[in-house]
């Protein structure tokens, strides 16, 4: 069994996610008056980047406490059974057409 979690996309999106809330957090702070006029008083970019903080720490955490498990064995079975419904079975060392 191989775990594989490097490429996962839980990993990319969690911590993209996180990137993005983090800018929007940062943001925030110089927000001004007249853009949280705009959106009714409530500054837009705090809450928008703290649910992005708080998605992309769930995607990561969810990466690493569930990561995808790979069995050689049942890959190596499946690639057979694919090769051999495709008619490229076994090669029994003859050629077709060769020349002799």
């Amino acid at each position: 069994m191989k775990k594989t979690s490097l490429f996962d996309v839980r990993t990319i999106i969690g911590a993209l996610m996180f990137l993005y809330g983090v800018i929007l957090v940062l943001a925030s702070f110089a927000t001004s008056d007249a853009d949280k006029a705009k959106s009714d008083g409530i500054n837009a970019n705090l809450w928008v980047g703290l649910v992005l903080l708080v998605f992309g720490a769930l995607m990561i955490v969810w990466a690493v406490t569930r990561p995808i498990v790979v069995d050689e064995a049942e890959l190596e079975s499946d690639k057979r059974a694919v090769d051999e419904a495709a008619g490229r079975g076994t090669d029994d060392g003859g050629g077709a057409g060769g020349v002799d």
